[in-house]
């Protein structure tokens, strides 16, 4: 049963729902898909959610059908209430607890780890499509873009995605990889810290100045315990040679502090912080608007 609508966009409608038997609330993404665009980026998508299946750090797909007479695709998801870390920065209007920051952080890279262990790549992490609920639980979502990097060389040239979270390789039109979505991640957590986007660019062109030229986002040392500031500055190394993996960061010391006993706090600082209001859920349109 869907009983109110959480967002609408260009690539369709997304309800809140419940299913019946279980009495389990989730959202319903509703797409009229008439064009071999929408149909790819659809196929991406339920590629993406299937391959997220058992990870608690991406939203869970339940079910998907179409529509017999009017050939609407519909797909359920895991609903979070909370909305994205976009929302959460409009909420607070202030930056996030480096503590918390932390724990979200963790969260991000387990799920890309996730991802990148099954050879798919992102492509657009940036808070619209970071997701978060009441229970503190951060999952990405959002896999329209995402791509299978299944060949041996693993990378990949075409150029989609959010620019302003897009990596300096990815600006400079070479050929990326895995390492792409880590520079993205970085910016994520820099911006949550920092409450700000590092980057006063008018244009594209003044962004890639920004990537290409300019030194790369750091927090102050004396301001951020020195786990973060560390993670943060190995996320947003410009040379992607020299930029870790997702396989390397997860071992980081601020990703293993991070535990239930975090997420528990997370939850409890949401619930009291004024961050805790219910958004309507973004992040399910593979265009990127909700």
């Amino acid at each position: 049963d869907r009983d109110c609508t959480l967002g609408t966009g260009a690539g369709g409608v997304v309800q809140a729902g419940v299913h019946k038997p279980t009495g389990m609330r989730v959202a319903i993404k509703t797409v009229k898909v008439d064009n071999k665009e929408k149909r790819e980026q659809m196929l991406q998508e339920i590629k993406g959610l299937v391959l997220a299946a058992g990870c608690p750090y991406l939203v869970q797909w339940y079910a998907g059908f179409v529509g017999k007479d009017t050939g609407l695709v519909h797909v359920v998801v895991e609903l979070m209430d909370r909305g994205s870390l976009a929302d959460l920065r409009r909420r607070l209007a202030a930056p996030v607890p480096p503590n918390h920051v932390a724990c979200i952080a963790a969260q991000i890279m387990r799920g890309l780890e996730h991802l990148h262990s099954r050879r798919l790549l992102h492509r657009d992490i940036k808070p619209e499509n970071v997701l978060h609920n009441g229970l503190g639980q951060v999952k990405l979502t959002d896999f329209g873009i995402s791509k299978d990097l299944t060949s041996t060389a693993g990378v990949a040239a075409s150029f989609v995605g959010t620019a302003n979270y897009m990596s300096p390789e990815r600006a400079l039109g070479k050929d990326y990889s895995f390492r792409s979505d880590v520079w993205s991640a970085g910016m994520v957590v820099f911006e949550l810290a920092h409450g700000q986007y590092p980057y006063k660019a008018k244009n594209f062109l003044d962004l890639y100045e920004c990537l290409c030229a300019q030194p790369e986002p750091r927090l102050d040392t004396k301001a951020f315990p020195a786990a973060l500031c560390g993670f943060v500055a190995l996320c947003l190394k410009r040379d992607d040679i020299a930029r870790p993996d997702v396989q390397s960061l997860v071992k980081h010391e601020l990703v293993v502090s991070q535990g239930a006993e975090q997420i528990k706090l997370l939850a409890e600082w949401l619930a009291t912080s004024g961050a805790c209001s219910f958004v309507a859920q973004p992040g399910l349109f593979a265009d990127g608007r909700s």
